[in-house]
């Protein structure tokens, strides 16, 4: 059995905060931003295991919404600066005009001599468009344990 914290419980609060972890079974969290102040905040969440009070380990999935703000149908392609640790599933969507889709996000350490070294990193998401011009960039802080 595992728990979910927020650095930050005011502005984003996770549901189910407590579950059980089944191994190679896709367990989906609802995640509910509501800002409290304008401007740039970073939320850390963390699955705890509450039988050691240790944190849960890679793999790591998760899923988001991308909207297409366009009047027209349009493709963007997912890129990030840290391939070997983020993968996108589908790397490209084809999303019809004020629409949402929704892309899978696979956070694996393939080399585990990278922990060694740093306690996070920060992986730059890239959403392009059909001609390879950006269209947004998140940043995501992958803290390993």
């Amino acid at each position: 059995r595992v728990s979910v914290f927020s650095s930050h419980p005011d502005e984003l609060q996770v549901q189910p905060d407590s579950f059980l972890l089944v191994a190679g079974a896709l367990t989906e969290l609802m995640l509910s931003f509501r800002p409290l102040v304008p401007g740039r905040l970073d939320v850390l969440i963390n699955v705890v295991d509450t039988d050691t009070s240790e944190l849960a380990g890679l793999p790591c999935y998760k899923k988001i919404s991308y909207t297409n703000q366009y009047s027209t149908p349009r493709s963007f392609y997912l890129r990030s600066t840290h391939p070997w640790l983020l993968a996108f599933q589908p790397e490209r969507l084809d999303i019809a005009e004020n629409a949402t889709a929704r892309v899978g996000l696979s956070f694996e350490v393939a080399d585990r001599q990278v922990t060694k070294f740093a306690n996070y990193m920060e992986v730059l998401v890239f959403i392009n468009d059909e001609e390879d011009k950006n269209e947004e960039c998140f940043r995501i802080r992958v803290h390993f344990s």
